[in-house]
């Protein structure tokens, strides 16, 4: 079916937002649910981590917005686009897209045509530190506007198939639950050590070396696109337990101004991401941002993982804070860790791995549901999904 096409600007009004001045503690905790990027978080706002006062709203740019619109961000988490389900007044990086006439276009076809400009909205960012995109990027984007029926039945289409990505993350994430229920029956409260553990200090139960990169690889192209793999503090952070991927390497002059650590090495983020855990499934190198733990053969370096999943907030809360929160090998290697018996830690591995396996087979059946939501996106707005 061949599409007609309108500028976006000629069906939606674009509101901003505003913030209200801090410095007037009346103007804040009203009753008036206020938002900024961080309540971006889902496809849909149904809840605001701040709230201002009527008083705050009316002397400030900050507006509010009905239920039952677009909300993207135009500076920081761009490509991101949510529905909000309660009324609510956005700050300065937000905007609302209020559909003009119903008649013409339909908010969750509207909402599905953002989601698939996602990628070309994150790409217009400009700016040195926080990216940001002009209104009229948003105003000009050019619509295919079938009949309001076809725009609902595709919308339809797509819901569903956004469905299934949600059941299957929630299946994914009750697995993750499932490993720390487990682990806090079979080990008790890992702060407290109510079943009195033997308690020793993390340098006690293994190595701890920081990792070496002499010069910053930005900084020296000639160090990286090699055959040796190179993790980042992000590539740890954002690992699960098991690292399984990377996305720079070292060259062979990377390699020896640097150094290999083995397959198995328990990788903790000391910089930028706090006393995040990954577990290196191939050998690799990293930079000093990054300290390598290599457990005696009394522990187990998954249970030392899981440990560390209990204790991360407390840790980077308490995590000294110059330019940007920091710890350092001193800070780790006094952490006291309870010590089970390695044969229980043993068990748990075994839990582990098989949770583990399950996980795999979901998160391979995700990648598939969300390869087939993004084809669907892309055959519904060329006309390809339905044929009348």
């Amino acid at each position: 079916m061949v599409f007609h096409y309108k500028k976006l600007g000629e069906l939606v009004a674009i509101v901003g937002g505003g913030t209200p001045d801090r410095r007037k503690p009346h103007f804040w905790n009203g009753d008036i649910n206020w938002i900024s990027v961080k309540d971006l978080v889902d496809d849909s706002i149904s809840s605001s981590l701040e709230t201002i006062t009527r008083e705050g709203l009316e002397k400030s740019s900050a507006k509010l917005i009905p239920k039952g619109n677009i909300i993207l961000p135009t500076r920081m988490a761009l490509g991101k686009v949510a529905i909000n389900q309660i009324d609510v007044a956005i700050n300065q990086d937000l905007k609302a897209l209020i559909i003009k006439d119903n008649s013409q276009l339909d908010l969750y076809y509207l909402f599905y045509f953002l989601k698939s400009k996602s990628s070309f909205i994150e790409s217009k960012g400009k700016g040195a530190t926080v990216k940001g995109i002009t209104v009229s990027l948003i105003s000009d984007l050019q619509i295919p506007l079938p009949p309001l029926t076809l725009q609902k039945k595709i919308a339809s289409a797509l819901g569903k198939a956004q469905e299934l990505i949600n059941k299957r993350k929630a299946q994914i994430e009750a697995l993750d639950q499932l490993t720390q229920s487990v682990f806090l029956e079979m080990f008790g409260d890992p702060v407290k050590n109510n079943k009195n553990w033997v308690m020793q200090k993390l340098s006690e139960t293994g190595e701890l070396k920081r990792g070496i990169s002499k010069y910053r690889p930005r900084n020296a192209p000639e160090l990286l696109n090699g055959p040796y793999p190179l993790i980042q503090t992000g590539d740890v952070a954002n690992s699960g337990i098991f690292i399984k991927k990377y996305n720079q390497t070292y060259s062979e002059l990377g390699l020896k101004q640097s150094k290999m650590w083995p397959k198995g090495t328990l990788c903790i983020t000391i910089a930028a991401n706090i006393a995040q855990t990954g577990i290196l499934t191939f050998d690799a190198c990293f930079p000093d941002s990054v300290v390598a733990y290599i457990p005696k053969n009394y522990m187990s370096n998954i249970y030392v993982h899981f440990w560390f999943t209990f204790l991360q907030r407390i840790i980077e809360a308490n995590a000294p804070e110059s330019a940007q929160k920091n710890i350092n090998l001193k800070i780790l290697s006094e952490l006291e860790i309870p010590v089970p018996p390695v044969e229980l830690q043993n068990k748990f591995v075994e839990i582990v791995e098989k949770i583990e396996s399950q996980k795999d087979l979901l998160q391979k059946s995700l990648e598939e549901l969300e390869n087939n939501f993004n084809s669907l996106m892309q055959r519904a707005f060329k006309g390809e999904l339905f044929n009348d």
